[in-house]
């Protein structure tokens, strides 16, 4: 179901990278499945610490800090089609 939904979703656009956040992103399995339904794609596992409280952070960045965004508030796991599942 999540790969017809996907390809529902990215159908027509010019996407090439698909992340990944929370719970699933912690499941190999289901990384790699993913990984290998979009092999066209690439596919991270993102880890981002207070996710939705950073995204409204990055959102409005601009209108209330004149420093540079951070670069270490993500961390990516990349997964490959080529990849065996073990």
């Amino acid at each position: 179901m999540q790969t017809q939904a996907s390809k529902l979703v990215l159908e027509g656009t010019n996407v090439k990278r698909i992340f990944v956040d929370g719970g699933f992103s912690k499941n190999p399995i289901y990384m790699q499945l993913l990984a290998s339904a979009f092999p066209e794609m690439e596919v991270f596992a993102a880890s981002v610490a207070q996710a939705t409280s950073i995204g409204a952070a990055l959102a409005i960045h601009k209108h209330w800090n004149s420093k540079s965004l951070a670069t270490n508030i993500i961390d990516l796991n990349f997964y490959s089609a080529s990849e065996l599942v073990l």
